[in-house]
């Protein structure tokens, strides 16, 4: 049986959640979260054979928090794994989007939680896939919360909730799709610049002066 397992293991189609905290800030109760029955259980319905979690400082809660493995035969089986941080993880977040024509591995297209930095945002736009944004209650000052809002305004991502996660995860929202990213220039938006007039404004002095290359970008 745990041959057939392994059958059916090497051929389906991958389809990836990916979380993300960041590398340095604590955000245990998405994890948490991410880790319950009730949002498992979401996962397993939405047929995602793969849960990645980067978790940062929160890496031992993880260890202690990791359900155990489901059977090499259980048609359901979710791969759930675990890490602090890694320096390649934009290949990381590549598994959370479809395939590319060519690639040997077939993945569907999945989704990427992430908390609501403007980088780890900027960073999950770049693939093509549904992102939900989770303001971290812990980092108010950073203004997360209204990134989020923002970024959900325009439909870009879904503003997550905590305590709400596998609510909000659906089969709607998995095939919503998002407006083109970036998007193209628009004077007469509230946020003409993009995302960064959105960070420009709401944490001034905190970053250059200058956006850098990969955050020019305008809605």
């Amino acid at each position: 049986m745990a041959d057939m397992g392994l059958y059916y293991e090497a051929f389906r189609i991958c389809k990836c959640v990916f979380v993300t905290v960041g590398a340095s800030s604590s955000f245990k109760p998405l994890i948490e979260e991410v880790l319950s029955d009730a949002f498992i259980a979401k996962l397993k319905k939405l047929e995602f054979t793969n849960l990645i979690i980067q978790c940062g400082p929160d890496y031992d809660y993880f260890l202690s928090a990791q359900p155990p493995e489901d059977a090499l035969d259980d048609p359901n089986r979710l791969n759930v794994i675990g890490f602090p941080y890694k320096q390649d993880i934009y290949r990381w977040l590549a598994l959370a989007a479809p395939s590319a024509p060519g690639e040997r591995a077939k993945r569907a297209k999945g989704v990427i939680i992430t908390h609501a930095g403007a980088g780890s945002i900027l960073d999950a736009l770049d693939y093509n896939t549904t992102v939900i944004a989770v303001p971290n209650p812990a980092l108010m000052d950073n203004h997360q919360l209204e990134i989020a809002e923002e970024m959900g305004k325009q439909g870009f991502l879904t503003q997550g909730k905590l305590g709400s996660l596998a609510d909000q995860l659906t089969e709607k929202l998995l095939n919503t799709r998002a407006p083109e990213w970036p998007p193209m220039p628009d004077a007469d938006a509230p946020w003409p610049g993009g995302l960064w007039d959105v960070i420009m404004f709401l944490m001034p002095g905190v970053v250059e002066e200058e956006p850098p290359e990969r955050l020019c970008v305008c809605m």
